[in-house]
């Protein structure tokens, strides 16, 4: 199969020089490793009274399954492993009312709206926004 180098799109052109010759579960992989580091820049745990500042996490509002929200920075938060685990799991409603007080939920619905597939140049294009950000 041969690879195309640029996919026109609405907003322009999108070469694929980073993502050449790279799978949707590897460019995925990629994009979860840049996503996590850029939300655990932050570098402390949010949970107010919390501060940690060892054994961060990415905690996502909205299921990592939804790929248009997945990459979003405006649906996770920075946790320390104890908070994601044992209350971002566990106590899924305090935590959702706890996110709906930091985070612009109206903007997330929208973007949670969105019915079409996710392609490789949407991926890039996620990727160089975060790699810049």
């Amino acid at each position: 199969m041969e690879h195309r180098k640029a996919y026109l799109t609405p907003e322009g052109i999108y070469l694929r020089d980073y993502f050449m010759n790279t799978t949707r579960k590897t460019l995925s992989n990629k994009l979860d490793k840049l996503f996590s580091l850029k939300v655990r820049e932050i570098g402390y745990c949010q949970k107010e009274g919390c501060g940690k500042t060892d054994g961060l996490q990415c905690a996502h509002i909205y299921s990592r399954k939804n790929k248009w929200l997945r990459w979003n920075l405006e649906n996770a938060v920075c946790l320390c492993s104890g908070h994601h685990m044992f209350w971002a799991h566990l106590e899924p409603a305090e935590f959702i009312r706890w996110c709906m007080k930091i985070k612009n939920f109206d903007y997330l619905d929208k973007l949670r709206q969105i019915n079409r597939p996710m392609k490789e140049f949407d991926m890039q294009e996620i990727y160089d926004r975060l790699k810049v950000s």
